[in-house]
């Protein structure tokens, strides 16, 4: 089937490849940079968020642990004066006026009554406190911190309390001092003059999900529930993470606990304002490679024309291979780089070597008219091919031992058959490309293409041995002396590597014969 060619040189095909590549590179180059910068960004407003949130919560334990030191005091002057009213109340008063923490000051005995408060708008003094108000620490007898209730007045406030105990031990009642998170006050204070980056939200819940602080004033009080950055900060844990809302909206999220009261803090900011400066820094990046991208692409249209013109000199020759002046046309080819004489090692292989087919040529000239073999001619001819072409290649060079003594002792048809049985031999164990020349009187020689010395003295051996155990009728048993060459940079002619061949097989003569030596 015929192959149908597209309509593109080899300079526009490579241009057109490594320009592909360019740009898959810069686009992977762009994601790359993209998904780094992302991730830094991300990176950076979680550990901000995480140390916001550790900032916030460690000033509302020390604003906590503050009020509880005021009421501890205040605590140790009531339990010295619990039988005097006045003293109950001018000390409530103080504590009030002079601790804006507070919005109210109450004051119960040990039984839940009230006997002092202020400001007393609704003039509870006298009535049973509440269960969600004061009621926890005359249970425990401990110093404690309330969850969000609503108040009998309707706000919805945070009691910080207090044990009041006897000089003797007695647990005499408590004093506690009530903080409205519907209203400004010390928390909200406390809470917002903290630093940070435009976007980021700040919130307080306490151990129910419940707010207690929001930037928005109508959220506080509200329950959150499934959120992952409150459920780990309620449960001890300092961090950040990525937390996706009820909404969908992706949010990073920092998260540190406040022990003193069991209530946590979160610091989170849309993602999508976290990497609101991102498509400006590609941009930039994109910019910044534009100049050199052109350069690039101005080096690399020189240079795929540069690589090509070889290639395409070969190709324009072989259009008439056989033409007579092709291979000095090849030999003038700038081959620069490896590929490029690599091809026109092979043409001229194909044009000069190949199209003789090494070993089988078919010119009666260059044939021995006795065994078939081709004759010293040809094997001139192929070695100087192989050296134009600078092809490696190993060399043979063979003698029947004792030859003279056959023609003596049986005759010189015995002689013939001889050297007629050595060449079948021969022939048998040698490849497709390597020639098999008769190169004079009892002497054979094998050129080995592309054949290091190694593979060639074990071919060598083989045809050795092969003829050492075979048996000629009339005559009996021959054999052979090998000496094995390669063609290298210290013998890089055909002259040099044949003279290596001869010599080594006068060495195999000398010690012995029926031998090899390479």
């Amino acid at each position: 089937m015929r192959t149908r060619l597209w309509p593109i040189d080899l300079r526009g095909l490579m241009f057109f490849v490594v320009l592909l590549s360019v740009l898959a590179t810069l686009t992977n180059g762009l994601l790359v940079s993209y998904r780094t910068q992302r991730d830094a960004l991300i990176n950076s407003a979680l550990d901000a968020n995480s140390a916001y949130a550790g900032k916030v919560a460690s000033s509302i334990s020390e604003f906590l642990t503050a009020a509880q030191s005021r009421l501890k005091y205040s605590a140790d002057v009531l339990s010295e004066n619990w039988d005097d009213p006045a003293a109950l109340r001018a000390e409530a008063i103080r504590l009030q006026a002079q601790d804006a923490d507070f919005n109210s000051i109450v004051i119960v005995d040990d039984k839940g009554k009230v006997l002092q408060a202020y400001p007393d708008t609704l003039q509870i003094v006298g009535s049973t406190v509440r269960p969600d108000g004061l009621q926890l620490v005359l249970s425990q007898h401990r110093p404690l911190i309330s969850d969000a209730y609503l108040s009998v007045t309707g706000n919805l406030v945070v009691a910080i309390s207090q044990p009041i105990y006897h000089v003797s031990g007695q647990f005499m009642g408590a004093i506690g001092g009530s903080v409205y998170l519907r209203k400004q006050s010390a928390l909200h204070s406390v809470i917002s003059n903290h630093f940070h980056q435009e976007g980021t939200l700040a919130l307080v819940v306490d151990g129910n999900r419940r707010l207690l602080y929001h930037p928005d004033q109508n959220r506080v009080g509200e329950i959150l529930e499934g959120d992952g950055a409150i459920e780990a900060a309620l449960q001890g844990n300092v961090g950040s993470m990525q937390n996706v809302t009820n909404t969908g909206v992706l949010m990073l999220a920092g998260y540190a606990p406040v022990p003193l009261a069991s209530w946590g803090v979160v610091v989170q900011m849309p993602a999508d304002r976290a990497l609101s400066s991102l498509g400006k820094l590609l941009k930039e990046v994109l910019e910044g490679m534009i100049p050199a991208g052109i350069v690039g692409l101005g080096l690399i249209f020189a240079a795929t024309a540069l690589i090509a013109r070889p290639l395409r000199q070969l190709s324009d020759i072989a259009q008439q291979l056989a033409a007579m002046e092709t291979p000095t046309q090849l030999q003038r080819v700038n081959a620069w780089y490896r590929e490029a004489a690599a091809i026109r090692r092979a043409m001229l292989t194909g044009v000069q070597l190949l199209q003789q087919k090494l070993g089988r040529l078919a010119q009666e000239a260059q044939s021995d008219p006795l065994t078939g073999l081709a004759n010293r001619r040809a094997m001139t001819e192929a070695l100087s091919l192989l050296d134009q072409a600078e092809q490696h290649y190993s060399m043979l060079s063979l003698d029947i031992d004792h030859f003279k003594r056959v023609n003596d002792t049986f005759g010189h048809d015995a002689g013939d058959r001889a050297l007629k049985f050595t060449s079948e031999i021969l022939k048998r164990n040698s490849r497709t490309g390597d020639l098999v020349c008769r190169s004079g009187g009892e002497e054979f020689t094998l050129v080995l293409p592309d054949t290091t010395l190694e593979v060639a003295t074990a071919i060598a051996e083989r045809i050795r041995e092969s003829v050492a155990v075979s048996e000629i009728p009339g005559i009996g048993k021959i054999t052979l002396s090998i000496g094995v060459a390669c063609r290298s940079a210290e013998f890089p002619t055909p002259e040099a590597v044949q003279r290596l061949a001869d010599e080594r097989l006068y060495h195999a003569k000398d010690e012995g014969r029926n031998r090899v030596v390479s």
